[in-house]
């Protein structure tokens, strides 16, 4: 892969995320892991070229601005409790350094503010990662200011390449490439901005998409984001040298949608490889946490509570497992996630059954370590989702060595491969035989455990990394050859 072009990789919508949630959601997760390897590699491979992290500019004067790849980690860290991947976590002995006491005692105020009512916690939170923000963006200034020459000239400051080998300030030149992989609808007027950088710059646009729900089946979704959704499609697909999806499932979608809508593509969409879970599994170390179900004594449902997930189905069929079965043979289900959109319903039907006399239970954004002792102990995971653009929570509890019971609806079966049990998520009575024989099968379910743990082979991220630089690449070689 030649190193003549940068790509520019876009992460606006991370940030605008992150101004009003807490924690992040599977798609934060998913570009934080590809972003993680694609700066490993870009310091070990050598070829692979430029890369740089950009936002939105103030104004059309500043179409972009510059952020470092520590700006980012910086949100993680703080927003999704401390979660790092296993190789990049310091050695045991560094834990006891200054800086792992500063991470843990940010840990814990997180912790404490998290606890508090979410009208008051959120904007705690956003308080704190704009200090934590400043203080850095203050040290590096300050560090800046005492190497630079005393009448040396000012530094551009509209966009700095971030590389192996240099960090001189920038512009992006024809046939550089600008990588969109996270949410980037969630920016009004983005394909608007694209089409100006693509004038200014003459960049070529490489565009990851991971569903197109808000268009396809807008019943679940927020009127507003229905609307803008549209409105990015159709501004930004027309524009994007090349298409990736992260299943073929969404890739279909996508072609559906383009040949109904007539708009003209460049290139045939491609399906990346994605990587199995948030990171390998942690070690389970210490007590498990208080407030947690024992171990072997419950299924796990791990997902933001909202109308697409199906937690509806899952309440159904665990009403009739306690009507039809004793209490003592009947296992708690446990929802991991927050409450989000369309589920008032819901909600007030499990208040209305005590939560089924206490055979369900919510368990609010759980921290890492809690989510990693609940795989631990459960007895397989329950995914009933009506649509997905690919099924994260499958995977990941594939690699925590967890059977999962899923939907066989749109990628989930890519995602859950044939070590998953599924069943149809619009077949109650379908879904209730599925999970009640996986139940009640104790000697079955614990071989099926031992299959997952021994069989399953994870898909690394660096396998989506470099799917997604290849596409890069041919993107470039294409705008070369135009």
């Amino acid at each position: 892969m030649n190193a003549d072009y940068t790509i520019w990789i876009d992460v606006e919508d991370i940030f605008q995320y992150f101004e009003n949630n807490s924690r992040p959601s599977g798609i934060q997760r998913l570009v934080y892991e590809i972003l993680h390897v694609i700066r490993k590699q870009a310091a070990t491979k050598p070829g692979i070229g430029n890369i740089a992290l950009i936002r939105r500019g103030q104004d059309e004067t500043q179409l972009f601005s510059s952020v470092s790849f520590d700006d980012l980690e910086d949100l993680f860290v703080i927003r999704a409790d401390e979660k790092v991947t296993q190789d990049s976590r310091p050695p045991p002995r560094a834990r006891t350094t200054p800086r792992a006491f500063v991470r843990h005692l940010r840990h814990t105020v997180i912790r404490r503010i998290e606890s508090l009512p979410p009208e008051l916690a959120r904007p705690l939170l956003t308080i704190a990662v704009n200090q934590l923000r400043a203080l850095r963006l203050l040290r590096r200034f300050v560090q800046k200011q005492l190497k630079r020459a005393p009448r040396s000239a000012p530094q551009a400051t509209t966009g700095v390449v971030h590389s192996p080998t240099t960090s001189t300030a920038a512009l992006p030149k024809p046939g550089d490439i600008f990588l969109i992989l996270g949410a980037a609808w969630s920016e009004p007027g983005f394909g608007e901005r694209l089409a100006r950088m693509r004038k200014a710059y003459g960049i070529q646009p490489v565009l990851l998409l991971s569903d197109l729900i808000p268009a396809i089946r807008p019943e679940w979704c927020a009127l507003s984001l229905i609307r803008d959704f549209k409105h990015w499609l159709d501004t930004t697909l027309p524009q994007c040298g090349r298409l990736l999806a992260i299943s073929h499932a969404t890739a279909k979608t996508i072609e559906d949608y383009t040949r109904k809508h007539r708009l003209k593509l460049l290139a045939p969409v491609q399906t990346v490889p994605i990587g199995s879970g948030f990171g390998p599994p942690r070690k389970i170390e210490g007590e498990r946490p208080k407030g947690l179900p024992a171990p072997d004594s419950y299924v796990l449902f791990v997902s933001t509570i909202e109308a697409r997930k199906n937690h509806i189905l899952a309440f159904r069929i665990w009403r009739r497992l306690v009507a039809d079965l004793p209490p003592e043979q009947v296992p708690t289900l446990v929802f991991a996630g927050r409450v989000g959109w369309l589920v008032s319903d819901l909600m007030q039907q499990l208040e209305n059954t005590e939560w089924l006399r206490g055979k369900i239970r919510l368990l609010r954004d759980p921290s890492d370590d809690e989510l990693a002792h609940l795989y631990d102990g459960c007895m397989f995971t329950l995914f009933p989702s009506l649509f997905e653009g690919w099924g994260l929570p499958v995977t990941e509890s594939l690699v925590n060595g967890r059977p999962c019971v899923a939907s066989n609806s749109t990628s989930i079966p890519e995602a859950g491969g044939p070590l998953s049990r599924y069943f149809d998520p619009e077949n109650t009575d379908e879904a209730y035989r599925v999970v009640r024989e996986t139940i009640e099968d104790r000697e079955g379910l614990k071989m099926w455990q031992e299959e997952v743990r021994t069989q399953f082979k994870p898909t690394p991220w660096e396998h989506t990394a470099d799917a997604i630089l290849d596409a890069c690449h041919a993107a470039y070689v294409d705008g070369r050859a135009s």
